[in-house]
């Protein structure tokens, strides 16, 4: 996704230096919306890993505090889950934080397309 909107971003702003139509500008509100849609879903699955993460979390937390520590196998698997879910919370805040930046600039191409369009 991140390759396309680089790809789509090159595009737009080659265009933008020439005659602006309106088919142009259809074409862009319509990748914009296709945009938008994609990080709305990302938002929403975002929210589920940082909240499945933090039950993980406070679950690990719970274990560490009452399982013996001679007992600390027990606890490995969980650990491993939790661990892998942070990375990938991360990863997800990540891919968003690129998502809604580029589609900011979005907005700014939008703007400009329809100025010189007038």
């Amino acid at each position: 996704m991140e390759e396309r909107i680089r790809q789509y971003e090159k595009y737009i702003k080659a265009q933008k230096g020439k005659n602006v139509s309106r088919s142009l500008i259809e074409y862009h509100r319509e990748m914009l919306q296709n945009f938008q849609h994609e990080r709305l879903i990302h938002l929403i699955i975002m929210f589920f890993f940082i909240a499945l993460t933090l039950v993980m979390t406070a679950i690990c937390i719970w274990l560490l505090s009452v399982t013996p520590s001679s007992s600390w196998l027990e606890f490995l698997p969980t650990g491993i889950v939790t661990l892998l879910l942070w990375i990938l919370s991360i990863a997800y805040v990540k891919h968003y934080y690129f998502l809604e930046n580029h589609i900011q600039q979005l907005y700014d191409i939008s703007r400009e397309l329809f100025e010189r369009s007038k």
